[in-house]
């Protein structure tokens, strides 16, 4: 269990949580915007801070910076972006040995934050507009992302479900639609971006480690504190899609060997714990309702797994299909999700669930990067709730409230990545 969890605003919508368990031997450090997804910006929120980490005003080279970084115990930067939900989160991370392991005692954490703090703030500029080369090396590897994300099938049938599953909503927004906002990106257009997100993005920084870095966390507190904010975004992660008035049913042929299909459901329940042991129950183990009976017992699916969206309350069933077996597969899917909501759940399938979720969710206990992801979806959901705490919730869920939360769902949309008997999947 986590030794010490604390979170304070230390700035105008700019948070900093502190979690630390001294088994770590490293410290993760985060620094993440958190702002609105919009499809004209999710591309250029998505480049600044792969451009952020390349170079600064100090080292004004990749290779420098590399070498500089590694010189501190192996220490490297990363960048990220992801959505959650409504929103989208692009930042930087890095993860330095804590100052007790190093030889002498040597303190990393300062540079490795001072260094961070460089890329974040004094960026590598020349006459208002980022570096040209480092700009245009960054933009067509995004370029290249996006043009390579159909060639993972799946991942692609994905993109396409979510588009239609949120369609008319923030969360529709995909790579797949930014693609022509990215080609427009200018150098001078990027940097009015990067001033936004310092000046208007909610952002969260997250320390999470063996502790033993309190200089550097002061760095990053000052920091932080002295940015001039206005027009913050107020961020209410939680933003339940409506459920459509009539079910939305699209396909797309491919030249693929094998179908993908995405069933999505909609609910206001507001308990998302058991929410979560339910979508176990249907389709998230190798026991679960889906896996037995569609995918071993009719061997329908090739796959066949649900996994719930607490975010937008949307729960979406994934599955491998023949062509031929949609509509068999399809109506053996409804059949199973009918059987939760009619109380079909025995006491071991129940009991297994729960100790198969609370074994997944203490994993996160096991680095400090999983640790930290573990508490930033906690801050999504207002609590800071442990995965001990958690486990305990999931324990005390009864089979009428998996019940009660099953009838709750109502069908919404169905995408389905039509194979034509041609081409192959790389899955």
């Amino acid at each position: 269990m986590a030794a010490d969890y604390k979170r304070t605003e230390i700035g105008e919508g700019i948070f900093l949580t502190e979690i630390y368990d001294e088994k770590f031997k490293l410290n993760n450090i985060r620094v993440r915007f958190i702002t609105k997804l919009d499809e004209k910006t999710s591309g250029a929120n998505a480049l600044v801070p792969s451009l952020l980490i390349t170079s600064n005003s100090e080292i004004r080279s990749r290779t420098e910076l590399s070498k500089r970084l590694m010189g501190l115990y192996g220490t490297s930067m990363s960048a990220s972006w992801n959505s959650l939900g409504d929103y989208q989160s692009v930042g930087i991370s890095a993860s330095p040995m804590a100052d007790r392991y190093t030889i002498g005692g040597e303190v990393i954490s300062t540079e490795v934050v001072r260094l961070m703090l460089l890329c974040i703030f004094s960026p590598d500029l020349t006459d208002g507009k980022f570096n040209e080369k480092y700009f245009a090396l960054r933009k067509q590897e995004l370029l290249d992302n996006i043009a390579a994300s159909v060639n993972n099938k799946r991942a692609y049938g994905y993109t396409k479900a979510k588009s239609v599953i949120f369609e008319g909503e923030p969360a529709a927004v995909t790579e797949l639609k930014t693609e022509e906002y990215v080609r427009n990106i200018t150098a001078e257009g990027l940097f009015e971006q990067y001033e936004y997100l310092l000046k208007s993005a909610a952002v969260e920084i997250t320390v999470c480690g063996g502790g033993g870095a309190d200089e550097a966390v002061e760095m990053l507190k000052n920091a932080f504190s002295k940015i001039k904010r206005e027009n913050v975004e107020r961020i209410s992660y939680r933003q339940n899609s409506p459920v459509k008035a009539e079910i939305s049913s699209r396909s797309e042929d491919m030249k693929i060997r094998q179908s993908k299909m995405f069933m999505a459901y909609k609910s206001g329940y507001e308990d998302i714990y058991v929410c979560k042991l339910f979508s176990a129950l249907l389709g998230g183990t190798a026991f679960s309702k889906l896996f037995m009976n569609v995918r071993e017992k009719l061997s329908l699916c090739y796959y066949c797994s649900s996994v719930y969206f607490d975010l937008k309350g949307t729960l979406l069933i994934d599955s491998g299909v023949e062509t031929e077996n949609i509509e068999k597969a399809k109506a053996a899917i409804e059949e199973q999700l009918k059987a939760l909501q009619q109380g079909d759940i025995t006491d071991e399938e129940l009991e297994n669930t729960k100790l198969y979720l609370c074994g997944s969710y203490r994993s996160n206990y096991d680095t400090a990067w999983d640790t930290a992801g573990w508490y930033a979806a906690q801050n999504t959901r207002g609590t800071g709730y442990s995965p001990d705490e958690v486990c305990s919730i999931i324990k005390g869920i009864t089979r009428e409230q998996i019940i009660e939360c099953a009838k709750s769902f109502e069908p919404d949309s169905v995408y389905i990545l039509k194979a034509n008997g041609e081409g192959s999947d790389d899955e």
